[in-house]
Parts: structure tokens; C-alpha cells; sequence
């Protein structure tokens, strides 16, 4: 998918998979055949059907999830520090080069790219993970900095910002309503910032 894309896809076994915006998603020929593999670079949610003979297993750069029959989002986005697995139902096995854990409904995973560590969390709300598929946007304490990045992939626009301060600002919440002018307008009512919009680049400075 493109950046302000997303897909709905059935492989070859029954298994649905949900891609977000700026995803890959990889597969062999032989998918199904002896073995269930796929690579992810994004973010996907996926429906496995179940096949105890032929485990299903997402392969990202750092960690690996591997499932029989289970409903998880997995976000493996090149640019972010993070490496996330959210696990709603069934159970999968998260793996990287150190570590091996086992996660259970509204746990997830967290692959740490610099240090190397994998550790399992309990959110607050996992269904955050997922909202994505129905046009929600979820913040949780991101920096306007990281939001600018995950509203690239979105919609295709470039955030510029006039000082390095603005970066800072953190947000929590949902928007439901998440056209692009939509959240703009709703970060600016909750911060002291301004925006204007020069073509395809959306320009915040200090009210």
C-alpha cells in the first residue's frame, strides 16, 4: 500500500490481513504448501485460519510472531524505534535473536531496534492497536514530532515545523473523524500552535 492507502487481502490458506498505509507485505509462491510465512514492513492486522500443522509466522527486521489460529496486529514500520505485536485472541509466540515469549489476549509485545530487548506489556486498552482499520487515530503521549511521521503515511502530506520546540508537544486521545483537516484543526485547539497549508506541506508555528 501507499502512503494514504490501505488494503484488505485473503491469502492463499483463508488467512485475512488488514494493511495500513506504507505497507509490505511478502510471500512465496509456495505460501500454504508446507509452510506459512510472510514478511511485514508497516503495519497489519491479521485473522489467521487455523492450520496446527503449519504454523503462521510474520517475519519483520528484529522480531518474528509465529501463530496457529489467532486475530494480532503487528506494527513493523522501518522508521520507528519500536517494534509492537498486540495479541486479542488465541495465543502467538514472539521471538527475536535473544528472546522468546509467549503472549496472551490484550498483552502485547515490544521489540526495542537499538537495544535489542523484547519485552510484554499489558495496555491499558489493546484495542487501540486495531482502530486504525476503522479510520481512528489513536495518541498516546506521542510527541507532534512522531505524529508528523505517522500523518505522512497517512495522507501523503509533509509536516513542517517553524521551531524545534513545537516537536514536543504531546498528545493523548482519539479522533474518530480523522480527515486530515479534522486532526490538524484538533491538535491546534488543544496547543498553543498555529498552521498553514502550502500545497502538500502543512506548516505549524507558536500561536
Amino acid at each position: 500500500t501507499g502512503k494514504g492507502q490501505r488494503a484488505n487481502i485473503t491469502l492463499p490458506d483463508g488467512t485475512v490481513v488488514w494493511l495500513n498505509s506504507y505497507t509490505q507485505l511478502h510471500y512465496n509462491a509456495n505460501y500454504g504448501a508446507t509452510q506459512r510465512v510472510v514478511s511485514l514492513i508497516g503495519e497489519a492486522y491479521f485473522e489467521v485460519a487455523k492450520d496446527k500443522e503449519k504454523p503462521f509466522i510474520v517475519e519483520t527486521a528484529g522480531m518474528n510472531v509465529e501463530a496457529l489460529g489467532t486475530t494480532f496486529n503487528v506494527k513493523a514500520y522501518r522508521e520507528d524505534s519500536q517494534i509492537i505485536a498486540t495479541l486479542f485472541s488465541g495465543s502467538v509466540r514472539v521471538s527475536s535473536d535473544r528472546d522468546n515469549v509467549i503472549l496472551s489476549p490484550d498483552e502485547n509485545a515490544t521489540f526495542e531496534r537499538r537495544s535489542g530487548k523484547l519485552a510484554i506489556h499489558k495496555p491499558d486498552n489493546s484495542s487501540y492497536a486495531k482502530m486504525w482499520r476503522n479510520n481512528d487515530l489513536v495518541f498516546n503521549g506521542e510527541t507532534l514530532e512522531e505524529i508528523a511521521v505517522l500523518l505522512n503515511r497517512m495522507y501523503n502530506v509533509q509536516i513542517a515545523f517553524k521551531s524545534e520546540r513545537i516537536k514536543q508537544y504531546c498528545f493523548s486521545g482519539v479522533i474518530c473523524n480523522n480527515s486530515l483537516d479534522n486532526v490538524i484543526e484538533l491538535i491546534s485547539l488543544t496547543s498553543p500552535i498555529t498552521y498553514e497549508t502550502r500545497g502538500d506541506t502543512i506548516i505549524l508555528g507558536n500561536r
